[in-house]
């Protein structure tokens, strides 16, 4: 994996994944949130078309400018980046972690980074979930149909779409019983509640 990153430009770092990072699975709920949930785009027009010449070199500007504006970057352009732990199952829950990532001073996140497989699925077509050390910012990659965009939804404990839903799920596990529910439901249900009550 470190291999991998390398070649997008991040260096892995050791060290344990502060407190108060969001679930990743809440993270990649932002392509779905709302201008009233604090949504920003890198764009003014929400993407840039995938037939846009230079579109590797728009869509790493853009995540960049955003990023930076935002406060994604700790010291020495540190971030958490999410990464994928084993197969996904195809079930809808997350099988990613966080993990500590440093930004090289060379660096290509949508196109050579894209094509590893671990920030998107090949060059030009990117999908990734970052979060600032202290977990307000969050940032998303993601591609449409024809484009691509980074959107980013500051403190996500204050977006109206994120809670709900993650509130939903918070009253599924809950109020189910045993056999309903399984171990990955009530990790992502924990893991949000530990988040809203490291940020109150």
């Amino acid at each position: 994996m470190a291999t991998l990153l390398r070649a997008a430009g991040l260096q892995l770092l050791p060290g344990e994944v502060p407190a108060g990072a969001p679930p990743l699975t809440a993270v990649g709920l932002l392509a779905t949130c709302a201008p009233e949930d604090g949504r920003r785009d890198a764009w003014v027009d929400g993407w840039v078309d995938e037939e846009t010449p230079g579109l590797v070199e728009q869509a790493n500007a853009g995540w960049f400018a955003l990023a930076a504006e935002h406060g994604l970057f700790g010291p020495d352009r540190e971030f958490l980046l999410g990464v994928p732990v084993g197969d996904d199952s195809g079930d809808g829950y997350d099988t990613s972690q966080w993990r500590r990532v440093r930004l090289l001073e060379e660096w290509d996140l949508v196109g050579a980074g894209a094509e590893t497989g671990l920030l998107g699925s090949r060059a030009g077509r990117p999908e990734f979930r970052m979060c600032s050390l202290d977990g307000r910012v969050p940032v998303q990659g993601t591609t449409y149909q024809s484009g691509v965009t980074s959107i980013v939804v500051t403190e996500l404990w204050r977006a109206p779409s994120i809670c709900l839903y993650m509130e939903r799920q918070v009253e599924r596990v809950q109020q189910s019983n045993r056999a309903d529910v399984d171990d990955r439901e009530r990790a992502l249900v924990r893991e949000w509640l530990q988040y809203l009550q490291h940020h109150s």
